[in-house]
């Protein structure tokens, strides 16, 4: 199980979001609590809960961006819907919200049970609760609440790390930052850190010993060379940038179904001049050229953005007539994605969404429904402009949900927090906007 707190946000678009599930069928209302008077109404609307929170909020007029929102999520099927909720109200009381109005939505269309919890970060007195290391926090209190022992698990991550072969110290250092640790060379030891907090140290004579008896495993080479060329036949070599670093639609596969992980290397913004294959299910580290130049593992990009632009693309730019309600139904989608997490892309990805540009156009395209859309029929000029700015720049997940989505070894949530329609990522087989495929 997992916990992501997603950035605060003015006017508790969160409350709109879960709601739109719920009417969707795609969410379900779990719990509410602190409500006052409104709990014993029948038939509350979203705006109900909304003007609610809002009045709560007002009472601190420093407090700006003023709504709370998180997500805890199981690994698949592992917790069903009531024990989601029953870990939520645990944490929420344990962060400071107990007594505060929250909401508890569960989402039951992805292939990982969760349930996102929202609420407001001002208390009835009009003191906003604390978020000091509320990230650090939010992890701490969850695993106390699971019964986890966080420092046991690094212990066994170290031992683990250490049947690993590799060539050289970075190599070995890869295998524990691909987990999501930090490592802090002290010396004659190696520190490892994990949620800010260290959790063990390893003595560097451990890891020279390993050095001196490595042997590189030829025929695993081959299997993992055989594994490149099979799926990128299949999969996006394309490299896309966040914060934390490089990845592809191929990348991802090979860690969700291989448990293999590929590290690129750069430096500042220009592009990766070399990568690393971290074999978690074969224990080994390998140069990535050993298994594929890197030029040749991105060859395929050039046929990719060849393909996205031809004629045969199942998108049509052509914008498609909606009715009123259906446009306001596409707006209030996307100003959510727009203005409710840390960027664009990954909003759109929750909200089964794509933008496409067209020239100078920019089009809001709903793979589901086949529908395409001008985004100045649907948003105001700030609203496009916003948009425009963040399709121009790098792709940019923040560290923090990057490192949990994708390091934390033994409670991921594989690759959406909530309901991804994988931004981007095209089959070239088929040559089709690929909807949820985990």
């Amino acid at each position: 199980m997992i916990v992501h707190i997603l950035p605060s946000a003015n006017g508790f678009p969160a409350v709109s979001y879960n709601t739109n599930k719920i009417d969707r069928n795609k969410g379900e209302l779990m719990r509410t609590a602190n409500f006052g008077s409104l709990q014993g109404m029948q038939q509350l609307r979203p705006e109900d809960y909304r003007q609610y929170f809002k009045m709560v909020a007002a009472t601190n007029k420093q407090v700006k961006r003023a709504q709370f929102h998180a997500v805890i999520s199981a690994k698949g099927r592992e917790y069903d819907k009531q024990v989601l909720t029953d870990v939520a109200e645990k944490w929420l009381a344990v962060m400071g919200y107990g007594s505060q109005p929250y909401l508890i939505i569960y989402h039951k269309d992805t292939k990982n049970n969760h349930v996102h919890l929202v609420s407001v970060r001002v208390d009835h007195h009009g003191k906003k609760i604390s978020d000091q290391f509320e990230k650090i926090r939010a992890v701490q209190q969850l695993n106390t609440i699971m019964g986890r022992d966080i420092k046991h698990n690094a212990a066994n991550d170290i031992a683990s790390a250490l049947t690993y072969q590799f060539a050289t110290r970075a190599q070995w250092m890869m295998i524990l930052e691909s987990q999501g640790y930090v490592l802090r060379d002290q010396g004659g030891s190696m520190q490892v850190i994990k949620f800010g907090t260290l959790q063990g140290e390893i003595n560097l004579k451990l890891i020279e010993e390993k050095l001196r008896h490595y042997q590189p495993d030829q025929d695993r080479k081959v299997q993992l060379k055989a594994l490149f060329h099979k799926y990128m036949a299949l999969y996006s070599t394309e490299l896309m940038k966040d914060r934390s670093g490089y990845g592809s639609d191929f990348s991802v596969l090979l860690k969700e179904k291989f448990g293999i992980d590929l590290l690129f290397h750069a430096s500042g913004d220009k592009p990766p001049y070399g990568y690393t294959v971290v074999d978690h299910a074969g224990k080994h580290v390998f140069k990535g050229g050993e298994i594929m130049p890197l030029k040749e593992l991105l060859a395929t990009l050039a046929i990719s953005k060849e393909e996205d632009s031809g004629a045969s693309s199942d998108v049509d730019f052509a914008v498609d007539s909606v009715s009123a309600e259906q446009a306001r139904y596409y707006a209030a989608l996307l100003k959510a994605a727009l203005h409710n997490y840390p960027d664009l892309v990954q909003g759109l990805q929750h909200q089964g969404l794509l933008i496409y540009r067209n020239g100078e156009s920019f089009y809001l395209y709903d793979p589901g429904a086949g529908v395409s859309i001008g985004l100045e029929d649907l948003l105001d000029e700030s609203d496009c402009l916003l948009v425009a700015e963040n399709f121009s720049q790098s792709q940019e997940i923040s560290e923090e949900l990057y490192r949990q989505q994708h390091h934390f070894r033994g409670m991921e949530l594989a690759s959406d927090i909530d309901d991804e329609a994988i931004h981007g990522r095209n089959r070239r087989r088929k040559k089709k906007a690929r909807t949820n495929s985990r």
